[in-house]
């Protein structure tokens, strides 16, 4: 019904163009002779964006494009042109977030699923091993994942596909192609077939986006062997004229810095940019300062291809004619699109994976149902299959089936190896440099199980995790997790952040545990945990400053607890080191009950001590990060902090075992009593200006208000103070540099306790330390 509501439509608007052109007069029509107009777009990476405001400029001077020919970035433009976009909604997409996301390969946090991310860890590097021990993960196939960018092209493309019968030249301007087959050293022209692909082949730049096949060989870059496709436009299509726009030109000499601009240098044969005088104009598009990636530079690049369009318009329409008036190309737009069919699925297939892994793709597809689903849902269900990091690519097709007027979605599935290892760590000028290794087994099926066992190696720091996780095949998706992990932190006496006062000179914190945890997925960005545990925690300190730093004359105290804890937790966060947008909320109720065991340094004023302990903590804390203008961000933090836990007999134990607030790295290579506290609260803001898409200046300032500090009596007894009444300050700023493996950083930061306390240093990687019994 809804078909044959549209086909009428179309009709109607059809009779409604035929009317109105017979109904114009001829001159605003066409002048003199008609004239069939060829437009030739170059390839060039972001370049190609000055296509558009070519277009623009065409289209506002009623000079009319009857055949379109494209290649690389000029084949995404002529494709979206050829698919009814106007200028306007062109540059629209490609400034939009899903845009940047695919274009770069990154997935975008707001659409993967929270509760099947992996645990975060400090890996730079990753590796898959196979079945023969090779390790076929190491080296990416391209720099660009091709995930996102896989099924944005069947979003964007699939039901024009269907609409021109994989036809070409039914669109609403026919079209052609061009991509490379390397194999046989020769360009192919393409003109039928899924739009999707033609489109992502002929832009599939060597080593930057990763090929795709077509009639089972493996296609590049249509740019490699022909550029600009002035050729392909006069055997295709024969127009009485074109107008060629070219963002690339003959190699330049190549600059040192510009590593992508060497790659195109190298990749792209020896082109041939002259079109023939008497085959129409072709303009030179001066947009060669530009890189292939820089697509952030949208408004810029559009503005010189508008410009130069514009300054040669007397040209071009001295050669050319013929006019469409805006009404009438308009109407015929309107009435392409009417024409434009619903994507709906009805038949899911999946081959690539074995026949279970095969069928669990399909599953989360399908949920074995009959329904028919729409791209919403299949959007849905496949970054759902690609959050786990399991799949090294998930190729989407959608086919129209003629009989059902319904599509078929037909997946190719290239699972990882089981066997991942990794390596990276965490360099930095302070002690809390660290070292560090993984390796997991991984399977993808009902109830995949994931085991891995990671190990952080520091000066200061040492860590082994084991996690286990089986999924469970329920309604709402549900693991079951099986952690164990012991930890040792040690404070040295003579690092440069200590300081002395009525405070351990040196301490070290030991922790051994076991956790059983079931998890909840709860809808995209969050998830339940309910767990139960049983940790030993050790603690070593001398009780005062004194010279003798010997290991006998420090005092221990240990935990033996028992854990019950619920908790829910949601992020939208872009990055776990440097967030620039997203959100983060997290909230953890817990029950702890055991035993602590005071034990006293020789000669020391105070008695052992043994107790039961019994107590409650509730933490949350929030992050939201607000957009202001292109360049600047503002982040907010909020922490709290509850507990009933008792002070113990000494003032050193009872500082030492109090929860510590920690905003950034470099906060944790300090032990200061002044942001310990049973009980607080933190508010924070953080100022960020994005100078580019790698590079950022952020500050961290947080108020720290503890709810009753520990004070230490003359006796070296703990006792409290007055209710919000110790507030303290942490600011820091720091230049964050994200680099292709990791992130490099310097930071200044302030502490308002001790007087004075200024400290400066450097990193590089990701800070990520083993989670902890009690936080």
């Amino acid at each position: 019904m809804r078909a044959s509501i549209k086909t009428i439509i179309a009709c109607l608007m059809s009779l409604c163009v035929a009317t109105m052109q017979a109904a114009m007069p001829a001159d605003t029509i066409a002048c003199g002779k008609p004239q069939a107009v060829g437009l030739v777009l170059s390839g060039g990476g972001a370049k190609g964006i000055a296509h558009i405001g070519v277009i623009q400029a065409l289209e506002e001077n009623n000079i009319p494009i009857d055949y379109i020919t494209g290649t690389s970035m000029g084949a995404i433009v002529g494709g979206l042109y050829a698919c009814g976009y106007t200028p306007a909604e062109m540059m629209q997409l490609i400034k939009s977030k899903g845009f940047a996301y695919w274009s770069t390969g990154k997935i975008d946090p707001t659409l993967t699923y929270y509760y099947a991310t992996a645990d975060p860890t400090p890996a730079l590097v990753h590796f898959n091993l196979g079945d023969k021990g090779d390790a076929s993960g190491f080296l990416p196939t391209s720099l660009i994942n091709p995930l996102p960018m896989n099924f944005a092209f069947m979003e964007l493309f699939a039901a024009y596909s269907a609409q021109c019968r994989y036809n070409f030249d039914n669109l609403f301007v026919p079209l052609r192609t061009v991509t490379s087959n390397v194999y046989s050293k020769r360009k192919i022209v393409l003109g039928s077939g899924s739009l999707g692909d033609a489109i992502r082949a002929s832009m599939s730049f060597p080593l930057v986006f990763r090929p795709i096949e077509i009639d089972s060989v493996l296609v590049y870059d249509g740019g490699i062997y022909d550029n600009y496709p002035f050729n392909v436009m006069h055997t295709d299509f024969a127009p009485d004229i074109m107008i060629g726009s070219n963002v690339s030109g003959p190699d330049g000499k190549p600059k040192s810095n510009d590593l992508f601009q060497q790659l195109e240098d190298l990749i792209i044969q020896n082109n041939d940019y002259s079109m023939p005088d008497d085959w129409g104009v072709s303009m030179n598009v001066p947009v060669r300062m530009f890189g292939i990636l820089d697509f952030e530079k949208a408004d810029t690049i559009y503005k010189i291809g508008y410009n130069t369009a514009m300054q040669m318009m007397d040209s071009i329409k001295t050669r050319i004619t013929a006019r469409t008036p805006p009404e009438v190309r308009n109407l015929r737009r309107q009435v392409f699109k009417s024409q434009t069919p619903f994507v709906r699925f009805d038949n899911v297939t999946v081959k690539g994976g074995t026949d279970s892994q095969n069928e669990y793709i399909r599953y989360l597809f399908t949920h074995n149902k009959p329904d028919t689903f729409g791209l919403a849902r299949a959007k849905d269900s496949y970054y759902r299959a690609i959050t786990p990091g399991k799949l090294e690519n998930l190729v989407p097709k959608a086919t129209l089936n003629d009989s059902s007027g319904l599509f078929d979605l037909s997946m190719k599935a290239t699972v990882k190896d089981n066997i991942r290892i990794g390596f990276g760590g965490y360099i930095s000028s302070s002690t809390s440099s660290m070292l560090f290794f993984s390796g997991g087994y991984n399977t993808m099926s009902f109830n995949s199980l994931d085991a891995n066992l990671n190990a952080w190696i520091g000066q200061s720091y040492l860590a082994g995790l084991i996690n286990t996780r089986i999924n469970l095949l329920t309604s709402v998706p549900s693991s079951l997790k099986l952690r164990i992990g012991a930890i040792r932190q040690k404070f040295y006496e003579n690092d440069h952040l200590f300081f002395k006062d009525n405070t351990p000179v040196s301490i070290s914190h030991s922790e051994a545990y076991s956790q059983l945890i079931y998890c909840i997925g709860a809808g995209r960005r969050g998830k339940f945990d309910i767990q139960a545990g049983y940790g030993y925690l050790l603690d070593r300190f001398f009780p005062d400053n004194r010279a003798d730093f010997s290991e006998n004359n420090r005092d221990k105290a240990t935990q033996s607890l028992w854990q019950a804890a619920i908790g829910y937790d949601y992020s939208t966060l872009d990055s776990h080191a440097f967030p620039t947008s997203g959100a983060a909320y997290k909230i953890t109720a817990m029950g702890v009950k055991g035993r602590y065991h005071y034990t006293p340094a020789p000669e020391s004023l105070f008695s052992p001590e043994r107790k039961n302990m019994t107590f409650g903590q509730i933490e949350a804390s929030a992050s939201n990060y607000f957009p202001i203008g292109r360049h600047f961000v503002l982040g907010t933090e909020f922490n709290a902090l509850f507990s009933s836990r008792k002070l113990l007999d000494t003032y050193n134990a009872s500082i030492v075992l109090a929860p510590a607030f920690n905003p950034t790295p470099a906060s944790y290579n300090s032990f200061n009593p002044a942001l310990r506290a049973n009980s607080f609260m933190t508010g924070g803001i953080i100022p960020i200006w994005k100078l580019s898409s790698t590079m950022q200046l952020r500050g961290t300032f947080h108020a720290f208000l503890p709810f009753r500090k520990i004070i230490a009596n003359t006796d070296l007894t703990p006792c409290y103070g007055k209710i919000f009444a110790n507030p303290e300050f942490f600011g820091e700023t720091t230049f964050a540099v994200t680099l292709p493996f990791a992130t490099l950083s310097a930071y200044a930061n302030y502490i308002s306790y001790p007087a004075r306390n200024w400290n400066f240093g450097l990193s590089l990687g990701v800070f990520i330390l083993a989670p902890k019994f009690l936080r």
